[in-house]
């Protein structure tokens, strides 16, 4: 009989042989379904797409039309590339599966039976030992299937290659397609183009770069910027403020510590700006734009402007899906407010509601719709005018909207918004997309460096404390680089990251939010998790310090205060009583949310 040892070790295999062997099974099914789905959904024989560029050509100027076609296509050979991507998957699991089996059945052979003086006769057989002819007749069974697997694995990776996934925002190392899927979109790119030639005179047609002239030159200074709260974010977009003497307790049902409440006409996802008495939003459906500003201490609606007439602005609105057409934040010097909507508007108004100067970047190539926020630095308005055809970093004169400068950008495109830091004696503009967080001057536009370090559809800003931004998105890392050049990365985590909000920093304290509910507070200088917790709702705002505590409101409009500690310290969760996904504003010992429907100010009172 054998050993106890062998006869531990034979049984081991065994049960993995057969494991093996019902997973050879199960992945193989897979396999061969997803092939089958991988046919059905070609780019290269997309019926519906032909169709509607049948129905284009009876009517080119339809601009809707063209949108579902880029919609169509586009979410076609996004599941062409998802299934390839199973395969590849599945067919390193089959490998794995086969390995496994083979040596379960060799390791279960080569230990051979080891004669010793029979205690008692028995009758028992051994099934799997006595049947030799059954196990052959399994691994080849095994074989057999996984030949047929190989094949179509085989047929499948010559159905693609070197397609160019840049266009549509899809990493090309990833992925790779049939040089028909190439030729495909080639040709639908060719038909829109000849359907519609705004499409090309679109970031490239509008960034002739003027000189600035002597009157530009005022501008608030930092002192000013830091008082009030002029972009998304706050000051710079940094995410802190220095506000004092907050509310942590109100109620948006009761009214308690409820200054005042007002609607906002059109619906949009941009948060508040304040600067004095003035607070500023957008909004904005397929069929109009607009921009309001509102007394800020009453909330009272001063004007109302019209986003119209502007010279290249398309006849009707592109498709968008989640950030919908009034996403971007807007952004004030203090004498100017500006405004950019997913159509590709972008528009000046001074404090009166009389308009500067207004102009279209061309229409977003962009599948959920523009959501990048706008900034200012002196005289100059910062736009992130990302893309999946260009990624863009502009700056325009605050007085003319002129171009003074237009960096395009490697990588692929965000919906990240831009920051201002001052790293020592030189201001930086720091950006996010995929790969790279990277910094720029903005008095140029040259790059001063960049890092590698993201990956994924990148929503999250930067965030920047004492030298060291920080940079995350999930399926990537949370890094924190020293800026310099060349930059340093001095640490990583992967535990939380954040998809949609973005990470604050102050002092020693890093905040993280993520849209699942969790929230982790880190030590800028090294990493250590501080501490971090679970809550039942996610968090698509910002998270915001000031006076010491952290501010942070879920989506169904619960703020959740803490205190910036290195031990987790819940202050309160105040609730406005409507969902909101809108970061809030800070100004004057006052906090401003905008709800799904209305604006808020909360007060002490």
């Amino acid at each position: 009989m054998l050993s106890e040892t062998k006869n531990i070790i034979r049984k081991i295999t065994k049960g993995t042989a057969l494991v093996s062997f019902v997973f050879i099974i199960l992945i193989s099914a897979l396999l061969i379904i997803n092939y089958i789905q991988l046919k059905s959904v070609s780019p290269i024989e997309n019926n519906r797409v032909e169709k509607l560029i049948g129905k284009l050509s009876q009517n080119p100027n339809d601009e809707e039309l063209k949108q579902q076609i880029r919609s169509v296509d586009l979410m076609t050979r996004k599941a062409f590339f998802t299934s390839e991507w199973q395969l590849d998957i599945g067919s390193y699991f089959l490998l794995v599966a086969v390995i496994l089996l083979i040596a379960s059945v060799l390791i279960y052979n080569s230990l051979k039976f080891e004669v010793t003086k029979p205690e008692a006769p028995t009758t028992r057989i051994d099934f799997w030992m006595k049947r030799s002819n059954e196990r052959i007749w399994i691994l080849s069974l095994t074989m057999i299937i996984v030949a047929f697997v190989v094949v179509l694995l085989f047929l499948s990776k010559n159905s693609y290659t070197d397609f160019n996934t840049e266009k549509d925002g899809l990493s090309a190392n990833e992925y790779s397609n049939t040089n028909d899927v190439k030729d495909q979109n080639i040709q639908i790119q060719e038909i829109l183009k000849k359907a519609d030639n705004s499409l090309v005179n679109s970031i490239e047609s509008i960034t002739d770069v003027y000189p600035a002239d002597a009157d530009e030159k005022d501008f608030p200074d930092d002192n000013s910027i830091l008082s009030n709260y002029p972009s998304f974010r706050g000051p710079f977009g940094l995410g802190v403020s220095n506000q004092q003497k907050l509310p942590t307790e109100w109620d948006g049902v009761s009214g308690k510590n409820i200054v005042w409440k007002t609607a906002v006409p059109l619906p949009g996802y941009n948060s508040p700006v304040v600067w004095g008495n003035y607070i500023f939003l957008s909004g904005a459906t397929a069929q109009k734009r607009e921009v309001y500003c509102f007394n800020r201490k009453n909330g009272k609606l001063i004007w109302s402007r019209p986003v119209e007439n502007i010279k290249g602005s398309p006849a009707a609105a592109p498709k968008v899906t989640d950030a919908g057409y009034s996403a971007s934040t807007l952004t004030t010097d203090g004498k100017r407010v500006f405004a950019i909507f997913a159509n590709g508007d972008l528009i000046c108004f001074d404090f009166e509601g009389k308009q500067l100067w207004a102009k279209n970047l061309g229409v977003p190539d962009n599948h959920y719709g523009h959501a990048s926020s706008l900034n200012f630095f002196h005289n100059l308005l910062i736009v992130q005018y990302d893309q999946n055809k260009t990624r863009n970093l502009l700056a325009l004169s605050t007085h003319t909207g002129n171009v003074r400068w237009n960096t395009t950008r490697p990588g692929h495109i965000s919906w990240a918004s831009p920051i201002i830091v001052k790293n020592g004696n030189q201001y930086e503009i720091i950006v996010n997309n995929e790969p790279y967080v990277a910094s720029y001057d903005p008095e140029t536009g040259n790059e001063l460096w960049k890092v590698d370090c993201l990956s994924g559809e990148i929503g999250p800003s930067p965030a920047y404390a004492d030298g060291v931004v920080f940079a995350v998105n999930t399926y990537a890392k949370l890094t924190a680089v020293k800026a310099g050049n060349p930059p340093k990365i001095i640490w990583e985590n992967e535990d939380f990251l954040s998809d949609v909000s973005s990470p604050v920093a102050w002092k020693d304290y890093l905040i993280v939010t993520t849209s699942a509910g969790e929230v982790a507070c880190y030590n800028t200088k090294d990493g250590t998790l501080f501490w971090s917790n679970e809550f039942d709702i996610g968090f698509y705002a910002s998270p915001i310090i000031a006076n010491g505590k952290i501010y942070m409101m879920n989506r169904n409009g619960v703020m959740h205060i803490m205190k910036t500690d290195k031990k987790f310290s819940l202050v309160g969760v105040p609730k406005i009583g409507e969902k909101s996904d809108c970061t809030p504003a800070f100004a004057n010992g006052q906090i401003y949310i905008r709800g799904q429907k209305n604006l808020y100010c909360v007060g002490n009172k």
